[in-house]
């Protein structure tokens, strides 16, 4: 990492165990990194603890918040904290300081332009490769170890269904196949599930997922949009788990699934769950980069001929 950091203040609001490795990464370059909402933390003498919301936004030249993104509520993920933590707040909002960088996984549209509108300089991560697919594996690894968990069978030979073949239902379809289940991948372009037959799966066009989902022991959904609604859960049977792992608004009507008395769990964040080190790892490995990028970027403006 480089030492461009070094003296540079950052401020990491909310998060897990993740964003706690990710703080003793950029200590170790020199950066003055505080953290915001982890008064719950279970080793807070490891943790430098900012005090104010208000004056550590004022102060910080990079802010970074959790990979599992902020809605339009403006609220943070932020389980160890005592209370909820919003930046849809105008005197938040008044607090930031114009081109300071802010790392969010996503953010909602309106929060987005809001922030802009208060100088921010924003960077949405969740979606970039170099983190995305890395957080694929950890994700996997959570989704299955939560099946093995939750259901009384094995991965082996269970018909188990992945919804989506992106960064994440790829490695996971590929995974279950190593481990002995029988894999159907639903997914709605031709080419992807070409893709899919070509690396012996079996595919099932989306569109069609209700004629097949019968069969299903295990469903692991990872679209960000209602495909498990109320038809294919009266189709499926009653023992059948369905794990989502996708972000919000999630892909499953969960109060159709308790009605019917289907397991369905939902399982956001999990690289910070099962494998926080690895989790933490990836985000320093990839967010110096973008920081450095982005300072290029606003240098770049405000010399010659800049905006």
């Amino acid at each position: 990492m480089g030492a461009f950091l070094r003296d540079m203040s950052i401020l990491i609001i909310g998060g897990d165990k993740r964003e706690a490795e990710l703080f003793s990464y950029l200590r170790k370059t020199g950066a003055k990194v505080s953290m915001f909402g982890f008064e719950k933390y279970e080793y807070p003498n490891e943790i430098v603890a900012a005090e104010n919301l208000m004056e550590s936004i004022f102060s910080a030249q990079v802010i970074i918040t959790p990979l599992t993104g902020i809605e339009a509520d403006g609220v943070i993920y932020a389980p160890y904290s005592l209370e909820k933590i919003s930046l849809n707040n105008l005197s938040v909002l008044r607090a930031f300081n114009w081109g300071t960088i802010v790392l969010a996984g996503h953010l909602d549209p309106a929060l987005k332009e809001l922030l802009i509108s208060y100088g921010a300089k924003i960077c949405e991560t969740s979606k970039l490769d170099e983190i995305s697919i890395l957080n694929a594996v950890p994700t996997a690894e959570g989704a299955i170890q939560a099946a093995m968990e939750h259901t009384d069978i094995t991965i082996y030979k269970s018909h188990s269904f992945v919804l989506g073949f992106g960064r994440c239902g790829r490695i996971l379809a590929l995974t279950l196949k190593a481990l002995g289940a029988e894999v159907s991948v639903a997914a709605r372009r031709p080419e992807v599930l070409a893709w899919v037959e070509a690396m012996n799966l079996i595919p099932v066009p989306l569109g069609h997922l209700a004629e097949k989902i019968s069969t299903a022991d295990i469903i692991f959904n990872t679209i960000p949009a209602l495909i498990i609604d109320a038809e294919i859960l009266y189709r499926i049977k009653s023992s059948t788990l369905i794990i989502d792992i996708s972000s919000f608004p999630f892909g499953v009507d969960f109060n159709v699934a308790e009605r019917l008395n289907i397991k369905a769990v939902i399982l956001p964040g999990l690289p910070g769950k099962v494998a926080p080190k690895t989790a933490g790892k990836i985000l320093a490995q990839v967010y110096p980069g973008l920081i450095k990028k982005m300072l290029k970027r606003e240098g770049k403006k405000d010399g010659p001929g800049g905006n």
